[in-house]
């Protein structure tokens, strides 16, 4: 079975959905306990600590995958140059496209909100 092809605005409205629960699920604490069941001796992270890792899976599915428009996508308009850091909410935008001057492609926007959707549901059951 092979995915439909996705429409500009599908993917506009899934970026944006996406783009609330990452604001959302990014300022919230997990709990890396250790030790007693009171949880003393743990570390408390931020869903935003993990936001690199997030971001270097998407690259690496996308290089796995010979996904030469996406790699470029992610590369333009989620990495920063200047902080040398990524960035899901930059990524988010780029694909929410509100003023129309980025206009990903549906098979780059949509692989990468099908793979970002799943990461942030399973954040979202985990720690939500």
């Amino acid at each position: 079975m092979t995915d439909l092809p996705v429409t500009s605005s599908v993917v506009a409205v899934e970026a944006r959905r996406l783009y609330e629960q990452w604001e959302s699920l990014s300022r919230q604490h997990v709990s890396m306990a250790s030790g007693c069941a009171c949880g003393a001796g743990g570390v408390s992270l931020l869903l935003e600590d993990f936001e690199q890792d997030i971001a270097d899976y998407l690259l690496g599915e996308a290089e796995r995958n010979k996904r030469a428009e996406t790699i470029a996508f992610l590369q333009a308009y989620a990495f920063s140059e200047e902080t040398k850091l990524w960035s899901l909410s930059s990524l988010l935008k780029a694909l929410i496209d509100e003023d129309g001057r980025v206009q990903p492609s549906p098979d780059v926007g949509a692989g990468l909100l099908q793979r970002l959707g799943r990461t942030l549901s399973s954040f979202a059951k985990l720690h939500g």
